[in-house]
C-alpha cells in the first residue's frame, strides 16, 4: 500500500502546490517507481530488525543510483520524471543528501515532492526496523527539517493539505 499512498500523496500535494494537472497526474503514475532500485539490495539489509551500520547503509543508499539505471534512457516523459524521482528522492533541499549532494531547486521537484511524502509514510508506516509513528510527531520533524531536507514551500503546501494526507493513508491502510 505505500506505493499507493505515495502516488496519492505526491498528486494532492502537485496540485496543492499549483503545478499542473498534467504533472500531477504524471507524477502521480512515476512516484510509485521511487524505490524500483531496491531489487538490487540484499533482503538481509532491506528487512534488517534494526538500525543499519555504516557498510550496510552505504549498500542502501545504492537503490538511488540502481533505480536510476534501470529507468535512464527513456524518450517517455513519465520515464523521464520516474528517473529523476528514483535518482533525486534522497536528496536534500540544503546538499547533505545522496547520491548527488544537489541542493535546493537543483533537484527535480518531483523529487522534492517525494522526498516529503515517501518520509511522511515511511514514518507513518510499521516497518520490520520501527513502528508506527504519530501523525503530529511527524508533521512536526517535517516543519523542523524545512529549509535542510525539505524544500520550504513545500513544506508549507504539506501543512495546508494535511487533512488530504489523512484521508488517503485511511484510505490506502495495510
Amino acid at each position: 500500500m505505500h506505493v499507493n499512498r505515495v502516488s496519492g500523496y505526491c498528486h494532492a500535494l502537485a496540485l496543492a502546490h499549483g503545478l499542473t494537472a498534467d504533472f500531477a497526474e504524471q507524477i502521480q503514475q512515476a512516484s510509485p517507481m521511487h524505490d524500483v532500485g531496491k531489487i538490487g539490495i540484499p533482503d538481509m539489509i532491506l528487512l534488517k530488525p534494526g538500525k543499519l551500520n555504516d557498510d550496510e547503509f552505504e549498500i542502501m543508499k545504492t537503490h538511488t543510483t540502481i533505480g536510476a539505471k534501470i529507468l535512464k534512457g527513456s524518450k517517455f516523459d513519465l520515464m523521464k520524471m520516474a528517473y529523476d524521482i528514483a535518482l533525486g528522492h534522497h536528496e536534500k533541499w540544503d546538499g547533505s543528501g545522496y547520491p548527488s549532494g544537489l541542493s535546493g531547486e537543483d533537484i527535480p521537484i518531483s523529487a522534492r515532492i517525494v522526498a516529503i511524502v515517501d518520509v511522511y509514510d515511511a514514518l507513518l508506516s510499521k516497518r520490520p526496523y520501527k513502528d508506527k509513528w504519530p501523525v503530529k510527531k511527524i508533521i512536526n520533524i517535517i516543519n523542523e527539517q524545512s529549509g535542510t531536507h525539505f524544500d520550504p514551500s513545500l513544506v508549507e503546501t504539506f501543512n495546508r493539505i494535511v487533512p488530504k494526507f489523512l484521508e488517503i493513508s485511511e484510505k490506502y491502510e495495510g
